[in-house]
């Protein structure tokens, strides 16, 4: 009997979140159009890393940027990356028509953060310095990306 009266228990335990389920309806196209949505991503974060050498080579000559570092570079929750499709109108080259074309937009808000660079050698000689780049800010920034 005891048995019995534990299968019924988990059976109605797990019944529970079927009862919970709302009935779902079909809407028809007029009430559709007035249901509104949100568009796109937001992203925000906190971003770190390190970089142990970046080289520009010219006719057997190098300048090496070493030990590389970005650090606390911030995108607020209230200002974040924003991703979205737009609709742009644009003129193929050679056309004479703009074509209405479907783009992935990527807008930057401000960007807080410090780069810099421990060493700067000509080829493998001896550092000539170092570099850092501070209040960077690519606020208003915006990307674009579609086929073609």
């Amino acid at each position: 009997m005891k048995t019995l009266k534990q299968l019924a228990l988990a059976t109605a335990v797990l019944a529970v979140p079927f009862m919970a389920q709302a009935e779902l309806k079909a809407m028809d196209d007029s009430s559709l159009s007035s249901v509104t949505g949100q568009a796109g991503i937001s992203i925000s974060g906190n971003f770190n890393g390190s970089i142990g050498k970046i080289s520009y080579i010219d006719d057997g000559g190098s300048l090496n940027l070493e030990t590389v570092e970005f650090d606390g570079f911030n995108i607020a929750d209230n200002a974040p990356v924003k991703v979205d499709v737009v609709t742009t109108e644009i003129t193929p080259i050679g056309g004479t028509a703009p074509v209405s074309t479907q783009q992935l937009q990527i807008s930057l808000p401000a960007i807080t953060g410090e780069l810099s660079v421990g060493a700067v050698r000509l080829g493998t000689g001896a550092s000539i310095g170092g570099l850092a780049i501070n209040d960077m800010n690519m606020a208003g920034t915006t990307v674009k990306v579609w086929g073609h």
